[in-house]
């Protein structure tokens, strides 16, 4: 399962009230992400992205959650969606547009070297 594992501390509402919204065109890809949701006890974010590929359209929800060591950055679990490259990419998207906001925040474990670049 595609992820990424932030180390440092930071509060979840912290980086829901910073996200921005992703669009981003390359050729015939469209990688976007609209609506964020905060979890009522305040430690896991719920992401509406969208991938546009080759028409093909892939929904999903991407989560960053709180744990003991940092956050995690990955597909929402309950969800079963095909791990394509544009879904990785808004992963690691994600995680560098908190490691800039946040640069405590450094980048522990990851399966997405390559999109992180």
């Amino acid at each position: 399962m595609p992820h990424v594992v932030l180390s440092g501390v930071v509060r979840i509402e912290s980086i829901f009230k910073e996200l921005t919204p992703l669009f981003i065109k390359d050729g015939t890809e469209i990688l976007r992400t609209t609506d964020v949701f905060l979890e009522r006890g305040k430690n896991a974010i719920l992401i509406d992205c969208l991938v546009i590929d080759a028409n093909r359209k892939i929904s999903f929800l991407a989560m960053i959650s709180g744990r003991e060591d940092g956050i995690v950055i990955r597909v929402y679990p309950k969800i079963e969606v095909e791990k394509t490259n544009g879904l990785k990419k808004i992963l690691a998207e994600l995680a560098k547009q908190i490691t800039k906001t946040f640069p405590q925040l450094k980048i522990a474990e990851t399966n997405l070297n390559d999109y992180l670049k």
